[in-house]
Order: C-alpha cells, then sequence, then structure tokens
C-alpha cells in the first residue's frame, strides 16, 4: 500500500501522462478507436488530457488511472455521463498502467518516475 506522498506522485505523474501522451508515457490506441472519425478522435483526445470527473466509481485509491469520455447523439462529446444510455452512442476509455522502464514487468514502484514506465491506452468501451 502507498503512503499520501506516494499517492500524490502517482496523481501527478498520470495527470502529465493524459495532459501530454506519447511524451511522459507511452500511448496505445485500439482499432476500434482509431477508426473514429478525425474530429471525434480529437475531441476525445482534449477531454482525455483535461479529465477532471474523477470519484470513487473509477478513481477508488486517487491515482487518476481510468476514466471514460461520451460522444452524445448530438455529436457532442463530453465527461459527464448522461442517465440516460440511449444518448450515447460512442463511450472511450482510457485507463494507465505502470511497467518497468524496459516495459518487460509491471513496476513496483509506480511513484518512481525513472523507475516507472506509464502506459495510457485508449479503447472503444466495448473493446474492453
Amino acid at each position: 500500500m502507498q503512503n499520501p506522498e506516494q499517492i500524490d506522485a502517482i496523481r501527478r505523474l498520470n495527470d502529465a501522462a493524459r495532459a501530454i501522451p506519447g511524451v511522459t508515457s507511452v500511448t496505445n490506441v485500439t482499432r476500434g478507436f482509431q477508426a473514429l472519425s478525425d474530429a471525434d478522435r480529437s475531441a476525445a483526445l482534449a477531454l482525455i488530457a483535461r479529465f477532471s470527473k474523477f470519484d470513487d466509481n473509477n478513481d477508488p485509491y486517487g491515482e487518476h488511472d481510468f476514466g471514460a469520455v461520451f460522444r452524445l447523439a448530438s455529436g457532442e462529446w463530453t465527461q459527464d455521463r448522461p442517465d440516460d444510455d440511449r444518448v450515447i452512442p460512442v463511450t472511450v476509455f482510457w485507463k494507465i498502467d505502470y511497467y518497468e522502464a524496459d516495459l518487460a514487468f509491471g513496476s513496483d514502484a509506480p511513484w518512481n518516475e525513472d523507475r516507472t514506465k506509464r502506459v495510457l491506452t485508449i479503447m472503444l468501451s466495448n473493446e474492453y
């Protein structure tokens, strides 16, 4: 179990991994996400980068390592999940995993940026 300082470091590093994908993390996108239109991919990535809707359901450990964004039937993207699932044609999940620097194994020190490489995966919810 991590102490509060370690959790703060993990959260800070994860926020940076989302804000600057591919620079502070390795970023993977699935075929389904890649198949979205350029406009939809751009809108989803912008929301993921500034995601702030963390709660006990998607962030039980306070690490900011998982979230979802939604394209509404109107075409608008949001990080606020509507109550009516029928108005959500597309849900995109993102998650961050922690690996040793060589990516061979999981990291046992996710708070240590010198020992840990973050992998941000972005996927459609139906690919999870």
